[in-house]
């Protein structure tokens, strides 16, 4: 129920005060409001980023050292199970190839229902150098594993 200074369980005598607080509320001593946020205006470009766009991140952030690690490991798994998919019935399994996080070059953040972290990551894949892009999705609620590859692309 709304506050009335009145301390009556009716509305309809509150009605003048609440009409005067959102009066109050739009004008300011006599002057109009403000105009609309310009971020909000329809046809204006905005310095700042974007709702639902990826914004920088520091490579050293917890989160996306976390997401890194998950990445590396989640691709490793899938490496590993693919020859094993692949190989015939009969047919020797070749060794499943070693990957290893080198570094990360670049990270971005996205809020979406959790966190999108887009990775540029310096790898070894059998010894050999390579660059990669990894796409993990975190949400912190989701058990037992909070994080999913969603892409990896190898550059």
């Amino acid at each position: 129920m709304l506050f009335c200074p009145r301390r009556t369980t009716r509305f309809l005598p509150c009605l003048p005060w609440v009409a005067g607080c959102l009066l109050w509320m739009t004008v300011e001593a006599g002057r109009p409001a403000e105009a609309p946020n310009p971020v909000f205006a329809a046809g204006k470009e905005s310095s700042g980023p974007k709702v639902g766009s990826f914004t920088p991140a520091s490579a050293t952030e917890r989160g996306v050292n976390a997401a890194a690690t998950f990445a590396i490991q989640a691709h490793q798994k899938a490496l590993r199970e693919k020859p094993a998919s692949q190989a015939g019935s009969g047919s020797q399994t070749p060794p499943a190839p070693r990957l290893e996080l080198v570094r990360i070059l670049g990270a971005e953040q996205q809020v979406v229902a959790g966190l999108n972290y887009r990775l540029q990551l310096r790898v070894t894949l059998d010894g050999e150098e390579k660059t990669a892009e990894a796409l993990v999705w975190w949400q912190a609620w989701r058990k037992p594993e909070p994080y999913q590859l969603t892409s990896w692309t190898w550059k």
